[in-house]
């Protein structure tokens, strides 16, 4: 069976206060990275690994964002947020192309904390279980995108 070794460059950068959010990147469940990001969005963190792919398979890149409790956003007596950890996805290459607008593709699953998810749902208010088109994540949770490979052939079928 073919196979096809592919390159990536993450950038990932934090809104922080306090403590810095913490990022795994994995392809499918093997880990490339590990860290806490305290970058900026000027100066992001630039994580570069390369992976190995069976050709006509399907594969999903993961970014889980970790290490935020509930100390971690500060809300003011009139409810809005005046403090909070986030962690950013600035831009994201694969073999060196730029994914653009496919970064968008890609969906985020959040782990509402508790006792707030409780809280909000006795009040109505529905938590929804995936983002799409969210690059910015404030709750713990991961965020994914599902690609094919040969890469090549995936990216040109979902260009447009």
């Amino acid at each position: 069976m073919a196979t096809e070794r592919l390159k990536f460059k993450v950038e990932l950068y934090a809104t922080m206060w306090d403590l810095p959010p913490h990022a795994e990147i994995l392809i499918d469940d093997v880990s490339h990275f590990k860290g806490d990001i305290t970058s900026s969005e000027e100066n992001p963190t630039v994580i570069e690994f390369t992976h190995e792919f069976d050709e006509g398979s399907s594969h999903t890149l993961n970014i889980k964002r970790s290490n935020k409790g509930n100390n971690q956003t500060k809300i003011d007596d009139k409810g809005n947020v005046i403090k909070d950890q986030l962690l950013h996805i600035k831009n994201i290459e694969i073999d060196e192309i730029d994914i653009g607008a496919l970064i968008y593709e890609g969906f985020y699953v959040p782990e509402y904390p508790e006792p707030w998810a409780t809280q909000q749902r006795e009040k109505g208010n529905e938590l929804p279980v995936k983002f799409k088109s969210v690059v910015c994540m404030g709750h713990n949770g991961k965020w994914h995108l599902d690609f094919d490979s040969p890469f090549y052939m995936w990216l040109l079928e979902n260009l447009y």
